[in-house]
């Protein structure tokens, strides 16, 4: 029948391999994912601070680099949890590393100020002792930055990492309150 918008329809009904037999396909698994009215992809909002990977409005699309490869993933301690899982590949750069956005940055400027230059970051990381560097920087001039390191202290579990952009990285601009930070990159075991 044709749609009659006099009708209400409050039902839908997904009919896979339509007219085509169990018997004849063999078993087959499909997935179903993002129903939505109206057709076309839902308008996801732009990343934003607190960033936890969670939300099914958020574009939560990153930008590696120097041969990272970053995906949304089951956190290894908690299924239910999702995480951002980043692999610094065999050919990866000494600076290898992932742009926790698109190339358009947060949504918002980070609000730095003084006495407020704090951003924590839960890490999970094979090792203890490697270098993390965190790096703010505005998303229409990448000389606009200022970098942190933290060293891990534990391996193969979860552990917060409170990254001051007061004490910037050696050989790396101080922190100006003037300036727009509307990026955020991380390099897991920089150098």
């Amino acid at each position: 029948a044709a749609i009659n918008f006099g009708y209400t329809y409050n039902m839908l009904s997904i009919f896979y391999n339509f007219g085509v037999d169990g018997a004849t396909a063999g078993l087959k698994t499909y997935y179903c994912d993002d129903v939505i009215f109206g057709g076309g992809a839902p308008v996801l909002n732009q990343i934003a601070l607190p960033i936890n990977w969670e939300g099914t409005n958020t574009n939560y699309t990153v930008t590696d680099f120097g041969g990272t490869a970053s995906s949304l993933n089951a956190d290894p301690i908690n299924a239910s949890n999702t995480v951002l899982k980043t692999d610094k590949t065999v050919s990866a750069q000494t600076w290898g590393g992932t742009t926790l956005s698109t190339a358009s940055g947060l949504a918002s400027a980070i609000p730095f100020s003084a006495g407020n230059t704090i951003i924590s970051v839960k890490v999970y990381s094979p090792n203890a002792g490697i270098v993390v560097r965190l790096k703010a920087e505005d998303h229409t001039n990448n000389t606009i930055t200022v970098e942190t390191d933290v060293t891990t202290t534990v391996a193969n579990a979860w552990e917060t990492l409170t990254f001051d952009f007061a004490n910037q990285a050696s050989g790396t601009a101080a922190i100006n309150f003037a300036n727009t930070y509307d990026m955020l990159s991380i390099f897991y075991n920089f150098g």
